[in-house]
């Protein structure tokens, strides 16, 4: 299987998450061709990505609940699950995201706003002629010092967890597709 090559660019200056904060303290965002076989509709994208995440990424999200739980940061969610083959809607989740918006079938947003900063996640998807493209894009806004303190160390390690979570779960998307076909 041809290995998925993740980029990263400039955030889409049309996404939903670049106009949902007052102001942004960090952008980034990556872009990879989703595969001829892969599902192209951004639901299939969303959850490739969010609900397959490699053991070794939900326990460093499972450290980073014990370490931040004395300081009052959210642990988890209070949106319901979205069901596994509606389309995602406002209000529900994708695996510990909330969803906060959609703009038709190209772009969710998902997101949190928390006493130390406030995030933005968009998967986009980007159509060609023959080819189609999923963007992730995020932005952040520190809300007070402590924002700033506890996004220093997650900065690095957010570059290199959403290129691995785009390839991981799109990947195993892929394949569990191909076995099902077969």
């Amino acid at each position: 299987m041809e290995r998925i090559v993740v980029q990263e660019i400039e955030v889409p200056s049309a996404s939903l998450a670049m106009r949902s904060l007052p102001r942004l303290d960090f952008a980034d965002a990556f872009r990879c061709q989703l595969p001829d076989d892969q599902l192209q509709n951004i639901d299939s994208v969303t959850r490739a990505i969010f609900l397959t995440m490699p053991r070794a990424i939900a326990q460093l999200l499972e450290f980073r609940n014990v370490i931040v739980r004395p300081f009052g940061l959210k642990t988890s969610i209070d949106a319901a699950p979205s069901s596994s083959q509606e389309e995602l809607q406002p209000g529900t989740a994708v695996g510990a995201f909330e969803i906060l918006g959609r703009r038709q079938n190209d772009e969710i947003m998902l997101g949190e706003d928390d006493k130390h900063l406030d995030y933005r996640v968009s998967i986009q998807l980007e159509r060609g002629e023959k080819k189609c493209w999923v963007i992730v894009s995020t932005v952040v806004k520190f809300n007070n010092w402590l924002g700033r303190v506890y996004f220093a160390p997650v900065r690095p390690v957010h570059k290199i967890i959403v290129p691995v979570m785009m390839r991981h779960g799109l990947e195993r998307s892929k394949s569990r597709a191909l076995g099902e076909m077969a």
